[in-house]
């Protein structure tokens, strides 16, 4: 994986720190004069701008201090996740056999065994994540749960996994006195606006972008978009450039994917969309893949 840090500063990136950070606030200061709808939706989309940008530091970028990008993106502003933690599993995601359950830490399949034991609740919450309105709605539960069961799996074998959690919780309650006491937002519409539909947000862009194709075909999909959702997700949604060049710049995707062929090539695996019209007409209740893992033989080998 290249995790170089850029020679010069990337002032795009910079741009977007800038304008995700100045959005907050004004939402903070003006929340009182706004209507709460409008206030949710605006707090929903910044969450999701800003693990946009988390996921771009965490790839190295934009300048070559790393001090300075994580200072851009270390506020745990969804006041569950801190940034550490997604960095960590993030990177792990890209090291090892994409969408293999208990192996890539952003898998949402499960082998068959889990499947044959699991209540028929768990079945039906696991159906539903396959489909976009699932994965909007149920999935950020699911994705808490998975993180939370991760960490003290890892916890009962490295009590140094809870450092960064402790951490996590100081900053956390910072945040929220900021938020709540100074800025007075009501508690609710951030928990819902920041936290859980900031989340739906991110998993808007997540929901397609792997499958669990054979080893002659990409596990990872591209989806096209204009300027509104490649500037939400800063093209991350052109996934399948995104794995095969982790450490270039977001603004450099789009030319890097018409370069090297990547719709053809996510066509021929993991999928190739003209864009999130499509994935909505196509997935909103219908499943676009299946809960448990076609991969055994993979599996069976790890």
């Amino acid at each position: 994986m290249d995790e170089r840090h850029p020679e010069h500063i990337e002032w795009p990136t910079v741009a977007v720190a800038v304008a995700c950070w100045s959005m907050f606030v004004a939402v903070l200061v003006l929340h009182d004069r706004l209507p709460t709808a409008m206030v949710i939706v605006g707090l929903a989309l910044l969450g999701g701008w800003y693990m946009s940008l988390q996921h771009e530091v965490l790839h190295g970028h934009p300048t070559h201090w790393p001090w300075v990008n994580v200072a851009l993106v270390c506020a745990p502003l969804s006041l569950w996740l801190p940034y550490s933690v997604y960095r960590d599993s993030h990177l792990r995601h890209h090291e090892v056999e994409l969408t293999v359950p208990g192996v890539d830490p952003e898998s949402f399949y499960v082998e068959q065994a889990t499947w044959d034991a699991a209540p028929g609740w768990r079945r039906l919450l696991l159906r539903a994540n396959c489909t976009l309105a699932g994965r909007l709605t149920v999935g950020p539960v699911l994705s808490a749960a998975a993180l939370a069961t991760s960490e003290l799996a890892l916890a009962r074998k490295d009590r140094g996994v809870a450092r960064p959690w402790l951490v996590h919780v100081a900053s956390a309650a910072i945040v929220a006195w900021v938020v709540f006491g100074v800025a007075d937002v009501p508690p609710w519409q951030y928990l819902v606006g920041y936290s859980y539909l900031g989340l739906s947000v991110t998993l808007v862009r997540s929901f397609a972008e792997h499958r669990d194709v054979p080893d002659s075909g990409a596990r990872s999909a591209v989806v096209g978009s204009g300027w509104f959702f490649g500037i939400l997700f800063l093209f991350n949604n052109l996934h399948h450039t995104h794995h095969a060049l982790p450490g270039a710049a977001w603004y450099r995707l789009p030319q890097l994917t018409e370069e090297m062929g990547a719709g053809d090539i996510a066509a021929a695996g993991a999928g190739r969309y003209r864009g999130y019209g499509e994935v909505v007409r196509r997935y909103a209740f219908r499943p676009f893949t299946t809960p448990v893992t076609s991969l055994a033989p993979i599996i069976e080998r790890q």
